[in-house]
């Protein structure tokens, strides 16, 4: 391409300040607290794209504020995502500036995406005859991609011309838009069609053309070849308007009206008086005194004069060095290392003789980093591909297993690995880390490989360390060590999305080496942070790598579930659901897809003429949200409302529970395995996935539905055991309130005492409506709830929701200090602490924006009772774990925590000493200034001991 040929660059914005903005979370700031992070990433990336296409004009496109037509056309389009966050919002009029000082200029249009300007450009450029360069990460651009418009992924330095999208995505351009409607988009929450992935997409595409070819073909679906084509077509046909309303969604406009043409951009000329005096204001050390030399100003800029307890050059070194890679350029001024600028070396181990050799330096080094390697992340049916070691840094062994490409190398079995490598990893002589080490564990246990111990796990030190932030490794990696991993995405979704089996053993030693080789490092760099924090490196030690130990066997254990009691109890729902849907129809006065978001609203807010609760666009008839909190402002007067949510919840349940479950039960077994997670939340409670037992409502009819099919083989009966009302009891204690400790200490229900307290009457006078105020003044301040939550849930009047918490406070004072306190401590230090010592973060206690930090507030005021009731019930699973290994085997075994409950099978015979230890262990585990009480109760199945 010649000087006077250059292609149009757009680039877009909106993209770049993401991804400058999470890449740079690091709390980089001037001396005045003014966060810098995105903006300085962005500038340098900016900086970069202009020297990489000098002398071709460019335009720099951003979303502008407010939302675009696509919300009026689905009110849920990207409802899913969070607001702005604070730190980013205040930098964006300096990112503004930055972009036209270094002469871009910058198009933002209302009512339309920033990718809908892109897609106009570029349009009107072809026409032009220029091509087109669309710098940007965003996947949904690449229907744009056409012989004269190609993106570039700076982040991968990668370009998508039509071959590259096709082979990324596995269909042309012209299908992304179909794609997209098919499968739907998460990131944007556009719906597309329930259970149809990429695969099938694909499948589709490429076999029948786009989405109205394959509706108007759908009697040949069924001879294609994805699973389920048989009776797909039915499906196809009932979501057809989901998919359509998806394509529209997914479509970019290319006809905006734009500001000036792309003939008339310019190329970029810095404006380096401006530039420097925003350099200086947000103290860009480095890039001020670089641009200085240039210029030939004299003054520079020194750490030490910018002052402060925050030193501007190393901040904007240590921002550069941290997030250089994740923001897509190679740094000079410190970019992210990977395993070429590292010198890391990674050894193949195809040998008895090598493995030998391996196990001897592991014994002697003692410790080593291992990682598996497998070809699903389903631990039981997954087959182990290979394993890789670490012992130090710079350099990793990999052993391959189970490769299957055509003329792979010679690799060991299964049988060397049990006979010389676990003996090694099982000694007392050697301590055995890893990141996420339970899946490594299990994937080992069921290969036949018994991992019987590990003595850390990094993804677990990283949560101790900040509970909200990512615990990836790839993430940690990034923050800890400065270090940019290989991705699992470029050793096989390049390849036409190989299974790891597929990739040949010398890539495959790179990127599994480097993950034990990197853990190895992470594993040191988080050690000594911990120990800089003796409360939080107490508890890995003591309850956390415990727990993990306890989780594994549990997840071992999995729950044995009856699939004919979930089969009816499909049933019985579903035959509700159809009769609701015809009560829907009825109260309507006709059909209509109830699950369209877009024809629901019409039918409400338009044909019934039902108010719309919320100010609506004049002479829009498509801005209808029919989200739960609308529905439920209307429900009260109109009853159809309260059709659709039952019909909505039980639909979910369907979905969630009593159809997947089915699907999800072991044939061998009978059995289900839910993963427990450690590091899921940010207050220290265990979640739970495939599937997520923690989300089976728990006071509902349909909830104890569920819970029935949860049953006891035979010769056992379950046993649930639930701790009663811990946090109100962790209050009282932490807070110290007298009231509170006298009424929990007298055995009083608590509920009718403060109501008693609260009303000055005595508390066998108390009436049930009376107590049942108590009670969510109770719960509900606890979350930080205030007089406008009381009266939504009580429905008392706003004086006497405000009358009531004024009274709460004057009997119950402790509390209310409590309350202050904690929020001071929160604002002091960035987090809480539980009655153990755990840390737990609280985003956003500082934000300058005050809905945001009333916000924090609430979280602070509930963390500590939450993160404390986590860790009460933690230290009881491990001492419970540890009395259950001392039985008989399979005399007791634990399969089930939610929130404040466990669940156990035991031996008939064994029920009463069970239930006396279990609820002995659980009420004693730590001594609080109120008692713990745990109700406990045996029965044939969940739903009945619940």
């Amino acid at each position: 391409m010649t000087d006077n040929d250059k292609p149009l660059i757009l680039l877009d914005g909106s993209s770049f300040l993401y991804r400058a903005f999470y890449a740079s979370k690091s709390g980089f700031t001037t001396k005045s607290g003014l966060p810098t992070g995105a903006t300085l990433i962005i500038t340098r990336m900016l900086q970069n794209l202009i020297e990489k296409y000098y002398g071709s004009k460019m335009i720099a496109v951003f979303d502008a504020k407010g939302k675009s037509f696509r919300s009026e056309v689905y009110p849920e389009y990207k409802s899913n995502r969070p607001p702005m966050p604070e730190e980013l919002k205040v930098q964006i009029d300096y990112v503004r500036r930055i972009v036209n000082a270094l002469g871009l200029p910058l198009v933002s249009i209302s009512g339309v995406e920033a990718d809908d300007v892109l897609g106009s450009y570029a349009k009107l450029a072809t026409e032009e005859g220029l091509d087109t360069v669309i710098c940007t990460g965003d996947k949904d651009l690449a229907q744009l991609v056409n012989d004269h418009v190609v993106l570039y992924d700076s982040m991968n330095e990668t370009y998508y011309d039509r071959e590259a999208v096709i082979k990324k995505y596995g269909v042309p351009p012209e299908r992304i838009i179909d794609f997209l409607a098919i499968k739907g988009d998460t990131s944007d929450n556009i719906p597309g069609m329930a259970g149809a992935g990429d695969k099938t997409a694909i499948a589709l595409l490429n076999g029948l053309g786009g989405i109205e070819d394959i509706y108007a073909r759908r009697d040949e679906i069924e001879k294609l070849d994805f699973r389920g084509a048989k009776k797909f077509a039915s499906k196809y046909e009932e979501a057809i308007d989901i998919i359509r309303l998806s394509y529209r969604l997914a479509t970019i406009k290319t006809d905006v009206e734009l500001p000036f043409l792309p003939k008339d951009a310019k190329v970029p000329e810095k404006n380096v008086e401006e530039l420097l005096a925003l350099y200086k204001e947000l103290e860009f050390v480095r890039f001020y005194n670089q641009l200085a030399d240039e210029a030939g100003v004299q003054e520079r800029l020194s750490a030490g004069e910018s002052g402060g307890k925050h030193k501007a050059s190393k901040a904007s070194e240590a921002a550069l060095e941290t997030v250089s890679e994740a923001a897509g350029e190679n740094l000079e001024t410190g970019p992210a290392q990977n395993y070429k600028t590292y010198g890391s070396t990674f050894k193949l181990i195809t040998s008895r003789e090598d493995l030998k050799a391996a196990s001897e330096a592991i014994l002697k080094a003692g410790l080593v980093a291992v990682d598996t390697e497998t070809s699903s992340l389903d631990t039981r049916s997954c087959t182990l591909v290979g394993i890789s070691l670490s012992i130090g840094e710079k350099q990793a062994w990999y052993i391959p297993l189970s490769h299957t490409y055509i003329g792979v190398t010679a690799q060991l079995t299964f049988g060397d690995i049990k006979e010389i490598l676990m003996p090694t990893l099982n000694s007392d002589a050697v301590d055995v880390i890893g990141h996420n080490i339970k899946f490594d564990m299990l994937v080992l246990h069921y290969a036949g490989l018994e991992l019987s111990k590990a003595s850390a796990d990094t993804m677990v030190m990283a949560h101790l360390l900040d509970s909200a932030q990512p615990v990836n490794l790839d993430a940690l990696c990034l923050k800890y060590l400065n270090y940019q991993n290989v991705t699992y995405e470029e050793v096989t979704q390049g390849k036409k999305k190989l299974n790891f089996s597929e990739v040949t053993v010398e890539e495959a030693c790179i990127y599994s080496g480097e993950d034990s080789e990197v853990t190895f490092r992470l594993y040191a760099k988080l050690k000594e942070c911990l120990e800089k924090k003796p409360d939080l490196n107490r508890l890995l030690a003591s309850m956390e790598m415990p727990l993990l130990h306890t989780l594994y066997k549990m997840e071992i254990n999995g729950v044995y579930v009856d699939a004919a009691v979930l089969a009816s109890q499909n049933k019985t729902l579903s035959t509700e659901l159809a009769r609701l849907k015809k009560d829907i129809f009825v109260a309507c006065g006709e059909e209509f897809n109830i699950s369209s978001p877009k024809q629901l609203g019409i039918v409400l807010f338009e044909k019934l003429a039902i108010p719309y609760p919320k100010k609506k666009k004049a002479g829009s008839t498509s801005s209808y949200s029919t989200a739960e909190d609308i529905l439920q402002m209307i429900a009260e007067k109109y009853d159809v409302a309260n059709l659709i949510l039952r019909y909505r919840e039980l639909s979910k349940l369907i979905t969630t529970y009593t159809e997947k479950l089915q699907t999800i039960i072991s044939p061998e077994t009978g059995r289900i395995y839910a993963s427990f997670n450690q590091a899921g939340t940010v207050t220290g409670r265990l979640s739970s996935s495939d599937p997520n037992l923690q989300n089976i409502p728990a006071r509902t009819k349909e909830g104890k539905l569920i819970r029935d099919a949860f049953i006891a083989p035979d010769g056992y009966s379950i046993i649930s055991a639930d701790y009663s009302q811990i946090e109100l009891r962790l209050i009282a204690h932490i807070a110290e309130d007298a009231g509170l400790l006298k009424a929990f200490n007298a055995g009083y229900d608590i509920h009718r005492a403060t109501a008693a307290e609260i009303l000055g009457k005595p508390i066998d006078e108390v009436s049930d409506q009376e107590r049942s105020r108590a009670k969510a003044t109770n719960f509900g301040l606890m979350y930080g709830m205030g007089a406008f939550g009381l009266k939504k849930q009580t429905n008392m009047s706003m004086e006497e929701s405000k009358h009531y918490i004024d009274r709460f406070f004057e009997r119950y004072p402790n509390v209310r200090d409590y309350m202050e306190s904690v929020k001071k401590e929160a604002h002091k230090y960035g987090y809480v602490k539980t009655i153990e010592g755990r840390e737990i973060t609280v985003t956003n206690i500082n934000s300058s924006l005050p809905m945001s930090q009333r916000a924090a507030e609430r979280a602070a005021v509930n963390a500590p009772m939450q993160g404390s009731a986590a860790d009460i019930i933690k230290l009881a699973m491990n001492r419970i774990q540890e009395w259950i290994e001392t039985l008989p085997e399979n005399t007791v075994r634990m399969t089930i925590q939610v929130h404040d409950e466990l669940v156990f099978e035991v031996k008939n015979e064994f029920i009463e000493e069970a239930t006396i230890n279990i609820k002995n262990i659980m009420e004693n585990v730590v001594k609080l200034k109120v008692p713990l009480t745990v109700g406990i109760s045996a029965a044939a199945n969940w739903g009945s001991a619940h």
